[in-house]
């Protein structure tokens, strides 16, 4: 991961419904190169969380937070939560579905201003 791009913090849990329309686009960024981290809320344990990656066939950076201690640090409640930082601070931040696109023009946003 750069430090010099903005990076897209996605919070997301295999129990939200949501999510399941959301992780496609994610991972699409991902694997164009986009800067992508992502915390699995509560979505059990290590095993369980690759499993539910695999079955749904998306394969990107995943950090998993069992106990929600991460997402409580950075004050997420709700999936799916997406977070952009660049230059190390916060400068987007939306709860709910968002689009591929939605995604991606806040990444350029970030990166352009």
């Amino acid at each position: 991961m750069s430090k010099e791009r903005p990076v897209l913090l996605y919070f997301w849990a295999s129990w939200c419904g949501v999510c399941r329309f959301t992780t496609p686009a994610v991972a699409r960024l991902a694997a164009e190169g986009e800067n992508v981290m992502t915390v699995a809320l509560r979505s059990g344990g290590d095993a369980e969380v690759a499993r539910w990656l695999a079955r749904k066939g998306v394969d990107f950076p995943v950090v998993n937070d069992a106990k929600g201690a991460l997402s409580a640090g950075w004050e997420i409640s709700v999936t799916p939560t997406l977070v952009v930082v660049s230059q190390g601070r916060v400068v987007f931040t939306t709860s709910g579905w968002t689009s591929y696109w939605g995604m991606k023009l806040r990444l350029w946003w970030a990166k352009t201003f």
